[in-house]
């Protein structure tokens, strides 16, 4: 698991993806469908995906696969 404090570059990163899959499943960022976002991207990075293009192909991923199981 990722330890190290959020640095303020990590915060914006995060925010950048999230203001990216918001936009790409219609959300707002203070919905709670924003929200569930906003916590698997912390999840993912506080697990070791630090790499903004790696949580959003990650986040990407999970997307579809909702998609595909959940219509």
């Amino acid at each position: 698991m990722h330890t190290q404090i959020m640095e303020p570059s990590d915060l914006e990163m995060l925010t950048r993806v999230l203001h990216h899959m918001c936009r790409q499943e219609g959300h707002q960022m203070d919905s709670d469908d924003g929200q569930n976002l906003a916590r698997k991207l912390v999840y993912l990075f506080q697990s070791g995906v630090v790499d903004e293009f790696d949580l959003m192909d990650t986040m990407e991923a999970w997307s579809r696969e909702n998609q595909r199981r959940f219509g």
